[in-house]
């Protein structure tokens, strides 16, 4: 690649309507004497370059003629929100150098990544509204499945013979639609969140433990926390070397409830970790709450830890303690259930034997 300065464009050049090359004329200054860009050129000196492709990358001002005039823009760019790239219209989103003006080509890339995901979401909900209007009755996918409370046994895919094994096939075969109707049945169907499904996570976080990695310590609820487009909050090389949790205090209580249909399924429908720190005058000192498979990272219950601290465990407590629990909950339309159940849970976690 070779870069050539003080010389500006003149004219493209062409052949038989193909591209052929461009001219070029000396720049003599970029600024006049007031130090504004002016830049004038010596159209004596000229240079040529042949070229069948030319790619513009000088200043350019944003064609913003074909927008809706309800669209805002300012100063020659379309006002738009920086993380979703929403415009004043809805349904119009916008992204790049028409935004925020001459940027990076990754600041531009960034955007456009922030504007289609948001385009996505938008899309998505609208699809929703409208199946909503078209299906007005709960879909036999949202009804639970009275039949997998029977007895019943797992399907299993019969092996292929050895005489008929080969080493591009499996060792046993596909089950067919039929098993798969009857496998399915045995799934109760709870509409269930796609949630972390650990017992340990919710665990580690009402201890307050720590998770010590090659690069660093973290907080247990950090590192169960959720990052954008990952599955973990661990770098690239980053591996977990060990689980560091304190000691309990001397009278602390700790429980871990779990709320499952059948004692065969590990994970729960809803779980609730607790350590309660208690004092010699009977009331609550230091308390940890952490619920389990009610979203989709373990959940921190710190506004109910807040309240319980110097209170005496009783019924009245309990019940104020479980309202809070749920107060700010945005359950889906088809698992608000879970909302009873966490009520459920932290009553019983606050009574404890105080019951």
């Amino acid at each position: 690649m070779q870069i050539q300065c003080s010389w500006g464009p003149k004219q493209i050049l062409q052949r038989d309507g193909k591209v052929t090359g461009m001219e070029f004329v000396r720049c003599t200054s970029v600024f006049d004497v007031n130090g504004t860009f002016r830049p004038t050129f010596d159209s004596d000196q000229r240079s040529k370059l042949d070229a069948d492709q030319i790619i513009l990358a000088i200043g350019q001002g944003t064609e913003l003629e074909y927008l809706d005039k309800s669209v805002r823009t300012e100063r020659g760019l379309i006002l738009a929100d920086r993380e979703t790239g929403a415009t004043s219209v809805d349904g119009i989103f916008a992204a790049g150098d028409a935004v925020s003006g001459p940027a990076t080509v990754v600041e531009a890339i960034a955007t456009g990544r922030k504007a289609a995901l948001a385009m996505d979401a938008y899309l998505r909900q609208k699809q929703k509204k409208e199946d909503e209007k078209t299906h007005a009755t709960v879909t036999d996918l949202l009804v639970m499945e009275a039949s997998s409370q029977n007895h019943s046994n797992r399907s299993e895919a019969a092996e292929v013979t050895l005489s008929e094994r080969k080493i591009d096939r499996e060792d046993r075969s596909t089950l067919n639609a039929a098993t798969i109707k009857d496998e399915a049945s045995r799934c109760l169907n709870c509409s269930c969140v796609a949630v972390s499904p650990s017992d340990i996570a919710p665990a580690l976080i009402a201890l307050g433990a720590k998770i010590r990695t090659t690069k660093r310590v973290l907080a247990a609820e950090d590192f169960f926390g959720a990052v954008p487009l990952g599955s973990t909050v661990l770098e690239v090389g980053e591996l977990i070397r060990e689980v560091e949790i304190p000691s309990p205090e001397s009278m602390a209580r700790q429980a871990y409830y779990k709320f499952r249909i059948r004692n065969a399924i590990d994970f729960p429908i809803v779980s609730l970790a607790a350590v309660f720190g208690l004092r010699r005058d009977g009331k609550f000192g230091r308390v940890r709450l952490a619920l389990g498979a009610v979203a989709p990272v373990p959940l921190r219950l710190e506004t109910v830890e807040d309240f319980l601290e110097g209170k005496t465990p009783s019924e009245d407590v309990a019940a104020a303690a479980a309202e809070i629990a749920v107060q700010e909950s945005q359950p889906l339309s088809k698992n608000s259930f879970k909302v009873q159940i966490v009520r459920a849970l932290v009553t019983k976690a606050v009574l404890g034997e105080h019951r």
